[in-house]
């Protein structure tokens, strides 16, 4: 039931935040650049696998943009900005409402925009700095597709609507209702590697947004991209991301209205526990084409916290009761050549005094310590003996009394594997808890 509570409480807050919805001047949108909202391994580009239900993403990203829209002449030179400078910081979060659905919010808010008159036709254009703007909401969806068996890839449709809250005067908004659906295809090389691919379509009212450009036109798009994402370390990873969004009607040909864009980004995931869940992602990218919102050079950086996803713990008995002797599921490990128990053995030990506590009709354990072949006889004897010993002084000092345990040393005598293995020798280093009576 909490986190029940807390999903739903992140998303209706991300909600409070949208602004009464009013249709204003259909525009261009030089905001391109937009983080998905359920805190994935990619950046903007939507991996297959959805939140489970009541797990929840939230954060924030900044991002600025240098010269993500100017004037050119024919030959792609400079004549004059349009917009220099876009600094925007997004708002996002994201909630899962069954294992294969979940929906998202995302929310720009530009601290800084360096704007020039549009549809001025002189160069000498005097530049506006503008803050504290909205850019669209954007509300997304995602439904998981069921898995094709047998089939190294998976599915997802991902149903969007952007909502005309932005500045669309002044190029942070298209000022239009538009919405649009995304197919996301991924999938994984040893869990390491994860490949993802988006092919989207987005609908727009055919606008045109500047009479000194013939190009300036908006209308229904085409969005492809793809991703690769790289786990270099547990904490680490790397990602890479070429997306654009070209229009239908003129692809390839209306060199304005098809940004293309490449980033490449590095991402800490720590692992501690209290940390677990957030993540922090930095990166720079560049567009690839003259299109609207394609910068000179991107900076981003950003924090969030998704919740790890409740795994059931299942109990794995340590030490089992036996007719002959209390098993162990796992060996009991020292340090090389010496007696010393280590310590990623003391939970088996504590499981072998919980079954003595728990069993008292066991009236007497024999501790036995048997090694492999490598050494001396002696010399393996001894070993057997001093490695039997301090695991029975383990158990004593853990409670158990002294009358219900005994210990003996058998060297290389009882083998149960082939000495001339490694796997063989490794079974044969072993201590074992023999019923005696």
């Amino acid at each position: 039931m909490k986190n029940k509570k807390g999903a739903m409480i992140c998303f209706l807050a991300l909600l409070m935040l949208v602004p009464v919805l009013s249709e204003a001047k259909h525009n261009a949108d030089v905001i391109s650049f937009n983080p998905v909202t359920d805190g994935g391994r990619n950046i903007t580009l939507h991996q297959t696998e959805t939140l489970k239900k009541w797990q929840y993403n939230f954060g924030t990203m900044f991002d600025y943009a240098y010269k993500p829209l100017e004037y050119a002449d024919n030959s792609g030179n400079r004549r004059r900005g349009i917009v220099d400078n876009l600094f925007v910081e997004n708002f996002f979060g994201a909630v899962g409402f069954t294992n294969w659905f979940e929906a998202g919010i995302n929310l720009p808010v530009v601290w800084l925009e360096t704007y020039y008159n549009l549809n001025s036709g002189a160069l000498n254009v005097p530049e506006e700095n503008f803050y504290g703007h909205l850019g669209d909401l954007r509300l997304e969806t995602k439904f998981l597709l069921p898995k094709i068996e047998n089939f190294p890839v998976r599915f997802a449709l991902v149903p969007f609507m952007y909502f005309p809250t932005g500045d669309s005067d002044h190029l942070l908004g298209n000022g239009m209702w538009s919405p649009g659906i995304k197919l996301a295809i991924d999938g994984a090389i040893k869990d390491r590697v994860w490949l993802t691919a988006n092919i989207g379509y987005r609908n727009y009212m055919h606008t045109r947004y500047d009479n000194n450009a013939p190009d300036a036109v908006i209308d229904d798009t085409l969005e492809l991209g793809g991703a690769v994402h790289v786990k270099v370390t547990k904490e680490w990873s790397v990602i890479g991301e070429i997306y654009s969004e070209e229009v239908i009607s003129a692809f390839f040909e209306n060199s304005l209205q098809n940004p293309a864009e490449i980033i490449v980004a590095g991402r800490y995931t720590p692992q501690t526990e209290k940390l677990k869940g957030l993540s922090a992602t930095f990166g720079v990218g560049t567009g690839i084409s003259r299109g609207l919102g394609s910068p000179d050079l991107r900076l981003f950086a950003g924090l969030q916290y998704r919740r790890p996803e409740k795994v059931e713990k299942v109990k794995k008995e340590l030490a089992v009761l036996r007719p002959d002797r209390i098993e162990i599921t796992d060996c009991i490990h020292f340090e090389f050549n010496k007696s010393v128990i280590k310590e990623e053995s003391y939970s088996i030990l504590d499981a072998v005094v919980q079954v003595m506590v728990n069993n008292p009709q066991v009236k007497l354990v024999r501790v036995e310590g048997h090694t492999d072949w490598i050494g001396s006889d002696s010399y393996n004897q001894k070993l057997s003996e001093q490695r039997a010993k301090a695991v029975h002084q383990y158990l004593i000092e853990k409670g158990v009394s002294t009358e219900r345990l005994t210990y003996k040393g058998y060297g290389e005598l009882k083998p149960i594997a082939d000495n001339n293995t490694t796997q063989g020798r490794a079974l044969n280093r072993r201590t074992d808890f023999i019923v005696v009576e």
